[in-house]
């Protein structure tokens, strides 16, 4: 029969409420441990697919023609990666796509009443 333990006593904080582990068990974590650390070390990322020279050659032809699309960028700069490569390396310069600004159609009439009131004040300074 297990010992008594004395009402209101303190607990020792040595105890355990499992089973003690065994020298092969305590092995087997040591193990798994090293070799998880060692798959961590030795896996790498994989490297760029593309050259800093086609990168450069990317964003001037971007730079350059403004309005093209990334499809058009990886045919003129002569590139054999994916367009989310494209879209990744200029999005690095700064050079992402916006959205214009929906205007209303000019007509004539409009465009008539524009000229002639620029007619009318293209004298006018500041001051008046």
């Amino acid at each position: 029969m297990p010992p008594q333990r004395t009402p209101l006593g303190s607990i020792s904080g040595n105890s355990r409420w499992g089973k003690e582990l065994t020298p092969y068990i305590r092995g087997q974590i040591a193990v798994r441990r090293i070799a998880r650390r060692r798959l961590l070390l030795t896996t790498k990322a994989p490297g760029k697919s593309y050259t800093p020279a086609q990168e450069r050659r990317c964003v001037r032809h971007a730079r350059l023609n403004l309005k093209d699309i990334y499809q058009q960028v990886i045919d003129a700069c002569g590139l054999l990666y994916r367009r989310s490569t494209v879209k990744k390396i200029l999005k690095k310069h700064s050079i992402c796509n916006w959205r214009a600004k929906k205007r209303p159609e000019l007509i004539e009439a409009h465009a008539l009443n524009r000229l002639t009131w620029c007619l009318a004040y293209r004298g006018w300074t500041s001051e008046e």
